[in-house]
């Protein structure tokens, strides 16, 4: 086994029992050989695809990879978008009603929103469960963080569409928003909702971020 260190611009070898002077050569004639890379203050071990042979050789990803993220990490950053998701459940209601057999993807959700239904302050207590156990949580890791603020930024913005609907009712303004006009925008809150939820979901299953529009730098400028 040959061991190839590049450290302040000179390279230093070391010979273990076994190896010739042939299996040198092509070490070095390969394109691809065993090299250790300090880049940001990292060290990542290539291995050659021609190499497979050879032992002690790993493959360390960038910052941003899927390897990086742990299991755990992924799953606590997924469950804060459960929140947005539950309350926008309320704008679905004429997406449903134009497409029933859709209803089927909620299935999953229903021991939940019974759950948050029979608490006493309703979505409060899972808001700020994930605002202070995850979102706010220095002990957990950034991906982690990121994702619960990104998530709870995503349902302090459906606020504004229930807003903007009490502000036009008869009790304040007396104007009653068209029918086709609330049926449009309802649909349009569920599909970016879901769409967005889903997007996020994909991002915390593959350790990757998601940027959301708005949402993401927004969480971005919390973190800092």
């Amino acid at each position: 086994m040959v061991h190839v260190r590049r450290s302040g611009g000179q390279h230093q070898h070391e010979y273990l029992p076994g190896v010739t002077l042939s299996d040198v050569c092509k070490i070095y004639s390969s394109r691809f050989a065993f090299a250790a890379l300090r880049a940001d203050g990292v060290v990542v071990t290539l291995r050659s695809t021609r190499s497979k042979r050879s032992a002690g050789a790993s493959f360390v990803p960038k910052a941003g990879g899927t390897s990086l993220v742990p299991v755990s990490d992924r799953v606590v950053a997924f469950l804060p978008y459960l929140l947005p998701l539950i309350s926008g459940l309320r704008y679905s209601r004429y997406f449903f009603a134009a497409f029933p057999a859709a209803i089927i993807m909620l299935q999953p959700l229903l021991p939940i929103v019974k759950i948050v239904a029979t608490l006493p302050l309703g979505n409060l207590i899972p808001f700020f469960a994930a605002y202070l156990g995850v979102a706010r949580n220095q002990n957990l890791s950034r991906f982690c963080r990121f994702n619960g603020m990104q998530a709870i930024l995503l349902d302090i913005v459906l606020i504004f569409p229930g807003l903007f609907e009490s502000l036009f009712s008869r009790e304040i303004l007396g104007i009653t928003i068209p029918y086709f006009l609330s049926k449009w925008m309802y649909n349009v809150i569920w599909v970016g909702l879901v769409v967005a939820f889903a997007l996020c979901a994909v991002g915390c299953a593959t350790g990757r971020y998601v940027n959301l529009p708005v949402v993401s730098e927004a969480a971005e400028a919390q973190m800092r």
